[in-house]
């Protein structure tokens, strides 16, 4: 492989990264659930601005974990791994981020996952989805490598798996060919295969001046309505004041009519409270056993409801 001296998510990297197909395009090439190989096309093309996943939580502790991880990783295995970029000098269009390679060239991903995942890859082994979604990264780093083994390591604050992953020539050879019908795509400005569930429609042609003219008379009404509400808000506010001193008026009443105005009242019965009642009458019960029934959150209506209306 060809060691690339450059420093991770620097501009100089990220360039270096889009000029390629890397180990982590791999699961989208192959069939991931997270993004298509369309929407990786359009980034690489500068079509569509890259998802901005500084915010993800799960990334974000991916990132703060890593060295981490690493260290764990190293002193587990009795080894050191040091982080770097490479191509492939078989297929230099393949290229790999490596958390980690040891001295003798095997790659090491790092993996941050939730205590959720992590128990899941630990009941299930490679069968888990955490091992399938990741095999093909790992399996694209171990080509750009040359090694015949890597290693996917999971970690959850002081739990870990360590999976050490043997090398799949059959498998690498499918990840090739994808990337280089991909890549095809990127020279040509050909567009892969669409996924009409996934991806975005772009008008083209004709449609795509169909499509400026509703999108204008559309825009034109949206702010018409928008105006409309914005009036609408004052004279809501006046009516529910109005309502207010009709059902003053009324006193005990229910029932009201006159002048083309006719309100009614009814008073809402309160709904039994069984988590309490539950509690109550049935022993051994814990508060914490009634969470996995809990519905969703809602907004609730008051005691009161009026209506006013025209006879």
């Amino acid at each position: 492989m060809k060691v690339i001296d450059l420093k991770q998510r620097t501009p100089e990297w990220h360039v270096w990264r889009n000029a390629g197909v890397t180990a982590s395009d791999a699961p989208i090439l192959m069939g991931s659930p997270y993004k298509t190989p369309w929407r990786l096309w359009g980034e690489k093309r500068g079509l569509l601005l890259p998802e901005d996943l500084s915010g993800n939580p799960h990334v974000r502790r991916g990132i703060w974990e890593e060295p981490d991880a690493r260290r764990r990783f190293e002193e587990r295995h009795d080894v050191m791994l040091l982080p770097v970029c490479a191509e492939s000098d078989v297929e230099p269009l393949l290229r790999a981020l490596f958390d980690g390679i040891t001295d003798d060239g095997v790659p090491v991903e790092l993996k941050a996952p939730t205590e959720e995942n992590l128990r899941e890859a630990k009941a299930n082994g490679t069968q888990s989805e955490m091992y399938r979604r990741h095999k093909p990264q790992v399996q694209a780093q171990i080509f750009v490598s040359g090694a015949d083994k890597g290693f996917l390591s999971l970690k959850w604050r002081n739990d870990f798996v360590d999976w050490e992953v043997p090398r799949d020539d059959a498998f690498i050879s499918q990840i090739i060919e994808a990337a280089r019908a991909f890549w095809e795509c990127i020279l040509t400005a050909k567009e892969p295969p669409l996924d009409m569930g996934r991806d975005m429609y772009v008008p083209a042609g004709e449609a795509l001046d169909a499509w400026l003219k509703l999108a204008a008379e559309y825009r034109q009404l949206d702010e018409k309505l928008a105006s409309y509400l914005a009036e609408a808000k004052p004279i809501e506010k006046k009516m529910a004041e109005l309502e207010k001193r009709f059902l003053s008026m009324m006193g005990e009443f229910t029932l009201a009519e006159s002048s083309g105005v006719r309100v009614s009242r009814y008073l809402q019965r309160g709904s039994i409270d069984y988590k309490a009642a539950l509690l109550k009458l049935q022993t051994g019960i814990q508060e914490g056993d009634l969470e996995p029934f809990r519905r969703n959150p809602s907004e609730q209506d008051g005691p009161f409801a009026i209506r006013v209306g025209h006879p």
